[in-house]
């Protein structure tokens, strides 16, 4: 049961998403995470708490769904109850909200308000159509301004990156969820009708790899201008190798280029920072 429960986390999202906000962290302080370890680690476990509880839920949302869509998996498959794992998401949000309140008031405040959107998001995703797409994007770059809820800025470099990035996190992201859409059609269909037929217009699928394309490019900015290095240079080309070549595969491939080339820049950004400093 409890690796169940954890399967149900999406860890390999989760985490990743987590430390991203580390990443996040170092840029703004200029690697100087020192005199706030404690909320660091706070906030880290907060944030993993919140994204797994959203996942969780929306599990429990889309039982139905995904037994068409994704039958492997825990709920549609039948390996966790659904009460337990709707007990397993309360869990993970008090938890995370709990850890919140030591990270000070506007960083328990916003991430109050991440978790709230988040919630809407897994009770509303299937019938908001593609502002869904755009919900989810809004919500990934949030952990920008979550950042500067927790410390001052340090005027370096550096810190120009996180008025670039968002950029690029918000048109992969957009991109990424939009070709989920296409992914799951099928099932999203069969429960929720006709409404989602926009999922299989031409100009929709061309749209997702476009938004994904051009996030890619955007991150050569920061190298250009002077702000990273030349690891930060070697992660933004394979990035955008891989957003390229994402386009000549079918969305359930696709998607993945897209992960890696997300996580491709979060590690190059953090690598680029530890070795030629702030």
């Amino acid at each position: 049961m409890t690796l169940a429960l954890l399967r149900l986390m999406r860890l390999y999202y989760s985490v990743p998403l987590a430390a991203g906000f580390i990443v996040i962290l170092s840029y703004l302080t200029g690697g100087n995470l020192a005199s706030i370890l404690d909320k660091v680690v706070l906030s880290f476990f907060s944030l993993l708490s919140i994204i797994s509880a959203s996942y969780v839920f929306n599990d429990v949302c889309d039982i139905e769904i995904d037994k068409i869509n994704c039958p492997g998996r825990m709920l549609a498959a039948g390996r966790v109850k659904r009460k337990a794992a709707l007990t397993w998401s309360i869990v993970l949000f008090v938890t995370g909200m709990v850890l919140g309140v030591f990270c000070g008031l506007a960083f328990f405040l916003v991430i109050a308000a991440i978790a709230s959107l988040l919630v809407c998001y897994d009770l509303l995703s299937k019938r908001i159509g593609i502002f869904k797409d755009v919900l989810v994007a809004i919500l990934m770059t949030s952990l920008y301004p979550l950042a500067f809820t927790l410390t001052e800025s340090m005027q370096t470099p550096r810190l120009n990156v996180l008025y670039i990035h968002p950029v690029w996190l918000f048109l992969s992201s957009l991109g990424y969820e939009m070709l989920k859409d296409i992914r799951d059609v099928k099932g999203d269909r069969k429960i929720k009708g006709e409404g989602l037929n926009y999922c299989k217009d031409k100009r929709f699928i061309i749209m997702s790899r476009v938004f994904v394309v051009v996030g890619s490019i955007v991150i050569l900015l920061p190298f250009m201008l002077g702000y990273c290095k030349q690891i930060y240079l070697v992660a933004s080309i394979a990035a955008i190798i891989l957003a390229i070549a994402s386009t000549f595969h079918k969305p359930a491939v696709a998607i993945r280029y897209v992960y890696v080339e997300i996580f491709l820049i979060t590690a190059g950004s953090m690598a680029d920072l530890l070795v030629f400093g702030p």
